[in-house]
């Protein structure tokens, strides 16, 4: 370390101010490992209401769990955490927002499939708060170009990003946590972010703010703190430091934080060209690319940029011509990008360019092609040393090839990502953001990956909001506004240059606004209200069966029949409603049916008559069941991280078997009164079917307006960032499962009623078509979404088509056949209404 390092690092943090610390949050002595990895050693950090405070080192220096720790997500090993003078006794999200702490996380804890309000109210609900009044006034507050009606999931990277800060804002905690909050932001979004943050300093919030942006901090913060292998490497005021001295500390040693040295290439071929290329969001743009060159792309967020570098692999094209080395490529698609010698890497790394489940090694080498094996095989033997090639060449940092992409720092998988163009050897590549929220080194060394890259010949095509970034880096640049290329400018512009000539540029076109105007019912339809779309076709479905039913036979629409139809929907629509219960949970109970048997055998030996002593019992057997079927699920599959496919076969097997040993032939006697009783009621219409209505209309208003409910979506949609505004996820998860075993059971009961006696495998045949009632419902095994009112006309359906085959004369056989085209039908409609609601 140099002579100014070892100065700086000797000086006392200043107090900041007069403010107590016990009004902002306090960590001491915190310590957290992982297998082989010290992550904190004996940390102590602190930030008082009214000043921010940066947290500043590489990737993988101990920020990201410290931020986790404070925030009750990560247990310490040792040490205290006090927000707002209260210590944290638990490791729980819930409890540290509620003494005022909230986080705004770099990869947001956004559900992407929910809306903008519904985000906003699930981070609320979490922690017992109201909704604003008024939405979008709170939301126009904060200057953010979009309404609560939108999706999530349809907002770019940077408004994510903005809106996750604004939610944490919403709620005026004590102490906000802001990790990398830029990293995703054009400059004049970071710009406006920065004001976001200056006013809530001024307003008394103690803030942390985390980022590899220097210059940023420098602007921003009252003091920082600079973290490296998880030791505080010293606190300074913010008068007290510098650039290059910080990330001499961040580093461990002096850092060249140049820019690679290349020159210009003269008269190269060309290796991509576009011409009068448009899609969806740019267009038309013509451009060059040629070998040797580094070319970047330039606007502020929304005009186009990303739009046009995934254009250029065959998303969302709409005309125009890509030649790569002269060969214009037809009919252009990811695959035939690829092929053609395109390597894109998306700048949302997280959605689209890592595979989190999968190691560092598979990552880096996905693309390797044949090289990793014969007849599409993937041979260790060829893998290995692939991987341990890019590994050295681009500085990876991995305790061993296998481990799990999703524990690497930033930076360290933006480089496995980077590895696979270094091991393909494309001739373009097109890299979206690439160094999105890495650190200084990490960055120089992505630097040097693209400027080697261009070196050997390769064209490269970089697009970036950072303006420094293009400007040390191009050889040109095209600015872009409204989709269009405005400017190109050569080597040599400056950031300042870059900035000036997208800023004075047209501003950019609202994309909020474009979606509004004659296709606005449709869009509202297609977002807030897809999940009813099922209801409507199952309604017409019914309604079209029992018209033609009734045109061919007299008996179909007698008071009988149709009693006897509803009285048939009723075991399997309480199951179904049970099951989409799961569903929407993201989890499923394939163990269902060999419950119903299994009830259906209690009740045989229980219930034989209405007494209150039989009735009493009953209950009480089949609350056991209830709590000992649904209870080991939950221990299998939410504590012990069983597969649900895994778990709940294994739990059929046991209740099966059980059942058998209860009642190994057919016997027993259940109650006449209530085999009776079921069908009694208005009409042809049983009390139990009204009932069923009313619970499944008010479990459908609870799943769509109250907040239970939404924290359940949230929970299918995307379990982590539930977790990370509060939600008790494993909580939802084992209620989710045993009302699933809940609806098992009634439905098992009802079952009861019409066989009169105690089977031990009655129920078998419902396990399938409870799955089919649910699909038809809206369920979708990614889980969120589903319909209570669709899973129980899904029953009605099934049922109906049970009742009617008989009257119709049509064979068993034929039955199943309609009933699985049906099927399928539906489950492709709702597919194919799903993509047209996530491209509006």
């Amino acid at each position: 370390m140099t002579e100014a390092n070892v100065s700086l690092a000797s000086r006392t943090p200043e107090a900041a101010g007069a403010r107590s610390v016990d009004d902002g949050v306090r960590l001491r002595g915190v310590t957290k490992t992982f297998p082989g990895v010290r992550a904190l050693d004996d940390v102590d950090f602190d930030c008082v209401p009214g000043e921010v405070h940066a947290l500043v080192g590489e990737n993988g220096s101990g920020k990201s769990t410290l931020i986790k720790v404070a925030s009750g997500v990560l247990a310490a090993d040792s040490g205290t955490v006090h927000i707002g003078g209260r210590l944290l006794t638990e490791a729980s999200v819930k409890r540290s927002r509620g003494l005022g702490l909230v986080t705004a996380y770099q990869d947001t804890s956004l559900v992407q499939d929910l809306t903008v309000g519904d985000n906003v109210s699930l981070s609320l609900n979490a922690i017992g708060m109201k909704r604003p009044a008024d939405l979008n006034a709170t939301l126009a507050g904060f200057g953010l170009p979009f309404r609560q009606t939108d999706l999530v999931s349809s907002l770019g990277p940077g408004a994510r990003q903005l809106l996750e800060v604004a939610r944490a804002m919403i709620t005026k905690p004590r102490v906000l946590m802001l990790d990398e909050p830029t990293a995703a932001l054009d400059l004049s979004l970071a710009d406006h972010l920065e004001g976001l943050v200056k006013k809530a300093r001024d307003e008394g919030m103690a803030i942390v703010y985390v980022s590899h942006r220097l210059a940023e901090i420098r602007r921003l913060a009252d003091r920082l703190t600079v973290i490296r292998d998880g030791v505080v490497q010293g606190t300074f005021s913010s008068d007290s430091w510098q650039v290059q001295d910080i990330v001499e500390l961040m580093v461990g040693a002096p850092t060249d934080l140049e820019f690679p040295t290349r020159t210009t290439p003269v008269d190269s071929a060309v290796r991509l060209e576009a011409r009068e290329l448009r899609g969806r969001g740019f267009g038309p743009v013509s451009l060059t690319v040629r070998a040797g060159e580094i070319v970047g792309v330039a606007g502020a967020e929304g005009n186009g940029q990303r739009a046009l570098l995934r254009g250029m692999i065959g998303i969302d094209g709409q005309g125009g011509e890509l030649t790569v080395d002269g060969r214009t490529l037809q009919r252009l698609t990811p695959v035939k990008a690829l092929s053609s010698g395109i390597s894109f890497q998306s700048g949302d790394r997280a959605a689209e360019s890592v595979f989190a489940p999968m190691s560092v090694m598979d990552n880096a080498t996905a693309q390797v092609g044949s090289r990793s094996g014969p007849a599409g095989t993937a041979l260790l033997g060829r893998l290995l040393p692939s991987f341990g090639a890019a590994k050295k060449e681009l500085g990876i940092v991995s305790a061993s090839p296998f481990q799990p992409i999703g524990a690497l720092s930033g930076g360290n998988q933006q480089k496995a990502v980077l590895a696979r163009p270094a091991l393909r050897r494309p001739k373009v590549l097109i890299v979206d953001e690439p160094t999105q929220g890495v650190d200084a080194r990490a960055r120089m060394d992505i630097y040097r990956v693209l400027s080697d890259a261009a070196d050997e010949g390769l064209g490269v095509l970089v697009n970036s909001s950072d303006s420094a970034e293009l400007a040390g880096l191009c050889d040109r640049v095209y600015v872009m506004s409204r989709g269009k290329v405005v400017t190109e400018l050569p080597r040599g512009a400056s950031e300042s240059e870059i900035v000036k000539s997208f800023v004075s540029a047209a501003d950019v076109e609202d994309p909020q606004a474009a979606g509004q105007g004659t296709s606005g019912f449709l869009r509202r339809l297609l977002t807030r209200n897809s999940a009813h779309v099922p209801i409507a076709v199952l309604l017409v479905l019914i309604a079209a069966v029992a018209l033609y039913t009734n045109s061919q036979s007299d008996v179909f629409w007698t008071p009988f029949n149709l009693s006897n139809w509803l009285v048939l929907t009723l075991p399997l629509a309480f199951v179904a409603l049970g099951q989409q219960f799961n569903m929407v949970a993201r989890l499923f109970d394939l163990s269902i049916g060999s419950v119903m048997s299994l009830t259906v055998v209690v009740v045989s030996f229980t219930l034989p008559d209405l007494g209150i002593t039989s009735v009493a019992t009953t209950l009480l057997y089949l609350l056991g069941v209830v709590l000992a079927v649904g209870g080991f699920n939950a221990l299998l599959i939410v504590v012990l991280r069983v597969p649900a496919i895994v778990a709940t076969v294994a739990t059929l097997g046991i209740v099966q078997g059980i059942a058998i040993l209860l009642r190994p032939e057919p016997g027993g006697v259940i109650a006449a009164d209530w085999v009776l009783g079921v069908s009694q009621g208005i009409g042809y219409v049983p009390y139990a079917f009204v009932v069923l209505v009313v619970l499944t209309i008010a479990m459908e208003y609870w799943l769509y307006r109250r907040g239970r409910g939404l924290a359940l979506r949230a929970v299918g949609y995307d379990d982590e960032s539930a977790l990370r505004v509060g939600e008790r996820v494993r909580l939802i998860q084992t209620g989710a499962l045993l009302t699933c075993t809940l609806g098992a059971v009634i439905g098992g009961v009802f079952l009861a009623s019409q066989t009169g006696m105690g089977s031990n495998a009655v129920g078998a045949g419902f396990s399938l078509p409870v799955f089919a009632a649910v699909f038809l419902g809206g369920a979708v095994l990614s889980g969120g979404r589903g319909s209570f009112i669709g899973a129980m006309l899904g029953a009605m359906f099934l049922a109906l088509l049970d009742n009617v085959t008989p009257l119709l004369n049509i064979d068993d056989a034929w039955r199943q056949i309609i009933y699985g085209g049906i099927l399928l039908l539906a489950i492709a409609a709702y597919a194919s209404l799903a993509r047209v609601r996530a491209s509006r």
